[in-house]
């Protein structure tokens, strides 16, 4: 378990992931019962760390939550984080973190989550329409008025924190990082180590493909938008390249009994500066797995070996000019 600045409740290592749970054309078909069946089994087997956000189904997500809530009765036991800052127009996801906006999405979050706060609120992506200044000076006040328990921001830069920080706390960082996306490493994770504030990783298995399920298994690749996304990865020359790693990285994973899914996870978690790693898990068979992360250790020697691969795989791109 991991502390967070500012929460007496510690968290665990892997915090599970809601996006999935708001289906439609940007995460995928998701049935309600499968979400709820997820949250039940991941409490149960000691995860007391959830993450979602109001975009995610436009409000789907907090609502299955809300509704667990009100089923189980264990909001107290869950450390629960949300976000602001991102609204549907229409068709289309805009930012707006204007003080008006912010104060609806905090009641509305609320709301649907059935609960009187939140244990983390998070800004989603900068506004570039707000002033950091302005954004961080409402969060405060929802800091000081007990709505929210710590201050997160997410896809926040450096700089951009350091703005942020002026006018209010900062806790949580949320950036994307795993194993094919390492950019953390060069500035922003001796920040938050300096001044206490700590990383809950998103994106951990890179959208699905470090689970080697795409590559290995010749899985079919989802139509959801987020996985588009990264459709140079599953595209040659950079599918080959993508699929020697991760035989290798197999490799490593069978020496533990472990799959590549679990192997990434507990790398992710592991790595300096990380307090919890989100991961997204859709079906109670998805959550087993990714729950199996847990409980055990990569050795020293595998590290290096697993830093060794990551630094041959990122030599082959730089050299064909890949990026």
């Amino acid at each position: 378990m991991r502390r967070i600045p500012s929460l007496d409740i510690e968290v665990s290592p892997v915090c599970l992931g809601t996006w999935a749970f708001g289906g439609d054309k940007w995460w995928g078909k998701q049935e309600d019962k499968d979400s709820m069946g997820v949250l039940h089994g991941v409490v149960e087997r000691g995860i007391n760390f959830i993450d979602t956000a109001p975009v995610y189904g436009r409000g789907r997500s907090e609502r299955v939550i809300g509704g667990f809530f009100k089923k189980t009765g264990l909001r107290e036991k869950i450390i629960l984080a949300t976000k602001v800052g991102l609204s549907w127009e229409g068709p289309r996801i805009i930012h707006n973190l204007s003080a008006r906006r912010m104060g609806e999405e905090v009641d509305e979050s609320r709301k649907r989550l059935k609960t009187d706060y939140l244990d983390l609120y998070q800004v989603h992506w900068p506004d570039p329409h707000t002033p950091i200044g302005e954004t961080a000076e409402m969060m405060y006040s929802f800091y000081k008025n007990g709505t929210v328990k710590s201050i997160g921001v997410s896809n926040y830069s450096v700089s951009q924190m350091q703005e942020f920080r002026k006018y209010s706390p900062l806790h949580c960082l949320q950036p994307e990082y795993s194993m094919f996306n390492r950019s953390i490493e060069k500035e922003t994770v001796n920040y938050c180590l300096e001044n206490n504030i700590a990383i809950i990783s998103y994106a951990p298995l890179y959208s699905g493909l470090l689970t080697g399920k795409f590559f290995l298994n010749g899985a079919a690749v989802p139509e959801d938008i987020n996985r588009k996304m990264k459709s140079k990865d599953l595209s040659e020359p950079l599918y080959s390249i993508n699929k020697t790693f991760l035989l290798k990285l197999d490799g490593i994973a069978s020496k533990y009994g472990k799959t590549l899914t679990q192997l990434a996870i507990n790398w992710n978690f592991s790595q300096r500066g990380i307090i919890s790693s989100i991961v997204g898990m859709r079906n109670e068979i998805q959550a087993e797995e990714n729950l199996g992360s847990m409980g055990w250790s990569i050795s020293d020697d595998d590290k290096k070996e697993i830093d060794s691969l990551l630094a041959q795989r990122s030599e082959e791109i730089n050299s064909r000019h890949l990026f």
